[in-house]
C-alpha cells in the first residue's frame, strides 16, 4: 500500500506568504529604480557626444532594470497566487473529507 501524502498546510501559508512578500519587496525597489532614473540634463556633463553616451547607456539600464524587476515581481505574485489556491483546494477537500465522516457517523449512530 502507498503511502499516505501528508501536507503541511501552514507551511504552504508561511510560502504564500513569503512570495507575497517578495513581489511587494520587488515592486518597492522597481519604483525606487525608476526614481533613480529620473536625472536632470547635467547629470551627465555637458561634453556633447560623451555626455549624451553616457545619459543614453543609463537609461537603458534603467529601462533594463525596471523590466526586470518587474518580472520577477509578476512572477512572485504568481507563485503567490498559486500557494493560496492550492491552500484553499486542501483545506475544502479537508472539509468535505470531514463532513463526510462526519455524515457517515451520524447515520451509523441511528
Amino acid at each position: 500500500m502507498a503511502p499516505d501524502i501528508e501536507v503541511d498546510v501552514a507551511a504552504v501559508k508561511r510560502l504564500q506568504a513569503a512570495a507575497s512578500g517578495v513581489a511587494t519587496a520587488m515592486g518597492a525597489i522597481q519604483a525606487r529604480v525608476v526614481a533613480a532614473g529620473d536625472l536632470p540634463d547635467s547629470t551627465f556633463g555637458h561634453l556633447p557626444f560623451v555626455s549624451d553616451m553616457l545619459r543614453g547607456a543609463y537609461a537603458e539600464q534603467v529601462s533594463d532594470g525596471t523590466t526586470l524587476f518587474r518580472a520577477g515581481q509578476d512572477a512572485f505574485a504568481r507563485v503567490g497566487d498559486a500557494l493560496a489556491s492550492t491552500v484553499a483546494n486542501y483545506e475544502r477537500n479537508e472539509q468535505g473529507i470531514e463532513s463526510g465522516f462526519r455524515s457517515v457517523h451520524e447515520r451509523m449512530g441511528r
